[in-house]
C-alpha cells in the first residue's frame, strides 16, 4: 500500500507536472547536463547538485529514495547528515529551476513524496526523453517521415550523454543504453534515406558506420544495400566478404540470417533489391486544415475564455487568485466554469467541485463537505491531511466529538490548513458553481481563504447569479472586492452569434430578420436562446424572412416556464411588475407600468429593478 505523505505546515509540496506556458523549462541530458527556461539558460550548480537532478530525472517521474540518492551522488563518502546535504541540494535546485516563483510553489518540478524525491516535468521537457519518443515514432510511418522524426531526434544530441559522470557506477548503464538507442537511430535513419533513393550519397556514412563498429551486422547489410543501389554490385559483394571475414576473426561466427539473405539476393540480382519509382516522387501537399469551430455554448466567449486561462496560468506561475464569473440566469456561467475544470484537468491541476443550492443553504459548512469529502475518503489520507493546524476542522466533517461546527476562528483557520495541506499534491482550484446559493459559514470560509490565498497554490473559481436578491449579498460583495479577485461578467450573444448559433442548429441561409427576431425575443440570453431553437428545430421552421414571425409565437411557448420560475424568485411585487410591463412593451411610462400593475410608483421601480 502506498504510504501516506506527511504534511509540515510551513511547507508544501506540489506534486503535478510542472507546467510553463511562457517560458518552457528544459533539461538537457545528451551531452553537457544543461537547463534553460526559454532562452535563459540556468545555473544548476556545482557537479553534486547537478548529479542529484540527473539522478531524479533518469527515473522519469518514479520516486527515489533518499538511500539510493545518497549512494549514487556521495558513493563511500557521504556527509555526517546526507539527508540535511541532500535537503539543501534539491531547495537550491528548486529554486533555480523555477527562477521568479513564490517559495511555496517551487516544488512544482522536484517533489517530496514518503522517504523521497521525484521530477514532475512534461514529456518534451527532457531531451533524454524527447529522443526516445521520436525513436519509438519512427517505428510505424513512411520513409519520409521517418527520415523527418529521425532527424530530427538524432539533433538533440550535442556530445556524449551524461557526459561528467561518465566513470560513475549509477551512470553507466543508462550511458550504455543510450549508446545503443543512438545507434539504433542512426542506422534507422540510413535505411529511410536509402528507401528515398539516396543511396550513393549514403555510402561514405556508411563506411565510417562500419568502421566505428564493424561487428553491427545492420550496418553492414545497409552498406551492402546502398552499394548495390548505387549499381556497384561487385563492391557489394566484396563488403559481404570482408562483413564475413570480420566476423569469423573476432567472433568465431558466421554472418547472421539477415546477411546471408541479402547475399542470396544479391548474387541472384533480385528484382525487389532496386528502390521502386514511386519512393522518390514529389510529396503531396496535405490539404488545408479545417477552421476549428467553438462549442455551440462557448460562441462569442473569447474574451471570457482568455480570462480563464490568464487564471489559470497564474496559478501555474505561482500567483493564486480568485476568478468570479457573475451574470444573470442562463448567460452561460455554468459553461465556463466547466471549461475552466476541464482546462484544469488537462493541465493535471486537481480540481474540486461544489454546488449551492436553495435546499441546502441552510445546513452548515455544506458546500465545504463538498469540496472536501471525495479527498476524505480514504482514513490514511484523511489522518495526514487534517493533521497539525488542521486538527481543528475534523468537527466540520463529523470527525471530532462536540456541538455542531460554527464559523469560528479554530474551523475556519482548520479549513484553511486543509487546503494547504492538499497543495502538497500540487496546485488546487477550487470551483464553485451557484456561489451566491452557498451556506453562509461555507461562504465565510472562502472569505476567509482567499484573503490569505498570498504563496499558496489555490485558484478558486466561482459562479455567481446577478439580477436576483441574495441573504449574504455583503459577502458576496466582500469576496468581489478583494485584491486577488479577478470578475468577468459575460456579455449577451451578439446578432451575428446568434445568427451563426441559428444556423448550427436550423441549418443555412439564415434569413437577417430571422435572427434579428430570435435575438430580440431573448436578449442575446444563450439559455433562452437554445430553448427558442429547440422549439423552432421541432416544430420544422425554417430560418427564412418568412418565418420571421413564427419566432415570437414559438418563442413564448419555448420560453415562458423559464422565465416564471425564475420570476417567482424574485420579491413580491417584482412578477406583478413583470406580467405589467409585458403588457404594456417596450418603452412604457412607470406611471403606466405602475396603474396597471395596481402597486405605487415606487414599488414599481422596486419591483423593475429586482
Amino acid at each position: 500500500m502506498r504510504t501516506s505523505r506527511r504534511r509540515i505546515s510551513s511547507s508544501t509540496v506540489p506534486r503535478g507536472r510542472a507546467r510553463v506556458e511562457n517560458g518552457q523549462l528544459r533539461i538537457s541530458l545528451l551531452g553537457t547536463c544543461t537547463a534553460s527556461s526559454g532562452d535563459v539558460p540556468l545555473d544548476l550548480g556545482g557537479p553534486r547538485q547537478r548529479a542529484v537532478l540527473v539522478v531524479l530525472v533518469l527515473a522519469r517521474g518514479e520516486v527515489v529514495p533518499v538511500e539510493r540518492i545518497t549512494e549514487a551522488v556521495w558513493g563511500d563518502h557521504a556527509p555526517a547528515d546526507p539527508a540535511g546535504a541532500l535537503q539543501a541540494y534539491v531547495s537550491h535546485l528548486r529554486r533555480r529551476l523555477q527562477p521568479g516563483s513564490a517559495a511555496r510553489t517551487r516544488s512544482a518540478v522536484i517533489v517530496s513524496e514518503g522517504r523521497g524525491y521525484a521530477v514532475r516535468l512534461p514529456p518534451d521537457a527532457v531531451d533524454v526523453w524527447r529522443f526516445e519518443r521520436l525513436l519509438d515514432r519512427s517505428g510505424t510511418t513512411d520513409a519520409a517521415t521517418t527520415a523527418q522524426i529521425l532527424g530530427e531526434a538524432l539533433a538533440l544530441w550535442r556530445g556524449p550523454p551524461l557526459a561528467e559522470w561518465a566513470d560513475e557506477p549509477w551512470a553507466e548503464a543508462e550511458i550504455a543504453r543510450l549508446g545503443e538507442l543512438r545507434a539504433v537511430a542512426r542506422e534507422r535513419l540510413l535505411e529511410a534515406r536509402l528507401e528515398l533513393g539516396e543511396a550513393a550519397l549514403l555510402v561514405p556514412d556508411l563506411e565510417t558506420m562500419v568502421a566505428e563498429e564493424p561487428l553491427r551486422e545492420e550496418r553492414w547489410r545497409l552498406l551492402v544495400l546502398a552499394l548495390y543501389r548505387a549499381h556497384r554490385q561487385a563492391d557489394a559483394l566484396t563488403a559481404l566478404r570482408r562483413a564475413r571475414t570480420t566476423l569469423a576473426d573476432e567472433l568465431g561466427v558466421d554472418p547472421g540470417p539477415a546477411l546471408r539473405e541479402l547475399e542470396e539476393r544479391v548474387l541472384a540480382q533480385s528484382p525487389d533489391l532496386v528502390v521502386p519509382t514511386q519512393r522518390t516522387r514529389a510529396p503531396v501537399a496535405p490539404p488545408p486544415a479545417e477552421p476549428v469551430l467553438a462549442p455551440d455554448d462557448l460562441l462569442d466567449r473569447n474574451r471570457e475564455m482568455r480570462a480563464v486561462r490568464a487564471a489559470l496560468d497564474g496559478l501555474a506561475a505561482g500567483e493564486p487568485g480568485l476568478l468570479l464569473i457573475e451574470g444573470p440566469a442562463g448567460i452561460g456561467k455554468t459553461r465556463l466554469l466547466t471549461e475552466a475544470r476541464r482546462i484544469a484537468g488537462e493541465r493535471s491541476v486537481r480540481v474540486l467541485t461544489a454546488r449551492g443550492s436553495q435546499l441546502e443553504k441552510a445546513f452548515g459548512f455544506g458546500a465545504v463537505r463538498q469540496l472536501f469529502e471525495p479527498e476524505l475518503a480514504v482514513p490514511e489520507r484523511r489522518e495526514a491531511l487534517l493533521a497539525g493546524a488542521a486538527v481543528s476542522a475534523r468537527t466540520v466533517f463529523d470527525l471530532a466529538p462536540g456541538e455542531s461546527p460554527d464559523g469560528s476562528f479554530a474551523v475556519l483557520h482548520g479549513l484553511y490548513w486543509l487546503a494547504v495541506n492538499l497543495t502538497a499534491d500540487g496546485p488546487l482550484v477550487l470551483a464553485v458553481d451557484d456561489l451566491q446559493w452557498c451556506d453562509s459559514a461555507s461562504l465565510r470560509w472562502l472569505a476567509y481563504l482567499v484573503r490569505r490565498l498570498d504563496a499558496v497554490p489555490v485558484l478558486v473559481v466561482a459562479t455567481v447569479r446577478t439580477g436576483e436578491q441574495h441573504v449574504d449579498e455583503e459577502l458576496l460583495t466582500e469576496l468581489s472586492m478583494e485584491p486577488v479577485a479577478a470578475v468577468v461578467r459575460p456579455a449577451a450573444l451578439s446578432l451575428e452569434a446568434t445568427a451563426d448559433l441559428v444556423a448550427r442548429r436550423l441549418g443555412g441561409p439564415v434569413s437577417p430578420l430571422f435572427a434579428l427576431a430570435c435575438h430580440r425575443t431573448t436578449s442575446g440570453n444563450p439559455l433562452l436562446l437554445r430553448q427558442l431553437l429547440r422549439g423552432l428545430e421541432a416544430d420544422a421552421v425554417r430560418p427564412d424572412a418568412a418565418h420571421a414571425d413564427m419566432v415570437v409565437a414559438v418563442g413564448s411557448r419555448a420560453v415562458s416556464s423559464m422565465v416564471l420560475m425564475r420570476l417567482r424568485r424574485l420579491p413580491a411585487p417584482a412578477p406583478v411588475v413583470a406580467r405589467a410591463a409585458a403588457v404594456l412593451g417596450d418603452g412604457a411610462s412607470l406611471p403606466a407600468v405602475a396603474a396597471l400593475a395596481g402597486l405605487s410608483e415606487a414599488e414599481t421601480a422596486a419591483g423593475l429593478a429586482a
